[in-house]
């Protein structure tokens, strides 16, 4: 048996805890993890066999992240279409941009701080731009196009990670 954790709710909702995932793990299902809440427990429960997949797991474990709010999001509770942006896609989205000489370094920085500076259910791309603009200058255009065309959406990239690991060890 196998179970791949990818995300989960909170507020309104318990997330999966670790005595949970324990107790499954005892019973000797393997269980996988990426993304969102499966990354942080997998960062939390490897050392008892949790299997973490995925660059997010990754910055958890060797505590480059360390904040629930990093991949936390808010959503249409009946659609479940994203509100928010997590803070890693953003994270990753800026470095993006400054690798391709979208934005400067100093861009970056000033991008960065303004989406962490929100509160999780307020982090949208236009907020953040909004609140960079007056510093971002002749840059804000191209920005604006990048963040429409080519924004990284690294929590979708480690959830399709988890699939592929979890088939690969399912042959």
């Amino acid at each position: 048996d196998i179970i791949g954790i990818i995300d989960g709710v909170f507020f309104r909702e318990s997330a999966v805890s670790p005595r949970e995932i324990m107790e499954v793990l005892k019973a000797g299902v393997k269980i996988y993890g990426a993304s969102s809440m499966g990354a942080l427990r997998a960062s939390e429960l490897d050392r008892y066999g949790m299997i973490g997949v995925g660059k997010i797991y990754q910055w958890y474990r060797g505590g480059i992240l360390n904040s629930d709010d990093e991949v936390a999001l808010s959503f249409d509770s009946e659609e479940f279409i994203p509100i928010s942006e997590p803070l890693v896609n953003i994270r990753e989205t800026i470095k993006k941009a400054t690798n391709q000489n979208i934005i400067s370094p100093e861009e970056s920085e000033i991008l960065f701080k303004s989406a962490k500076s929100l509160y999780f259910p307020e982090r949208r791309w236009d907020k953040i731009i909004k609140n960079s603009e007056n510093t971002l200058g002749k840059s804000l255009l191209n920005f604006l196009v990048f963040v429409r065309n080519d924004r990284v959406d690294i929590k979708k990239e480690d959830a399709i990670l988890l699939l592929k690991k979890i088939d690969e060890d399912s042959k």
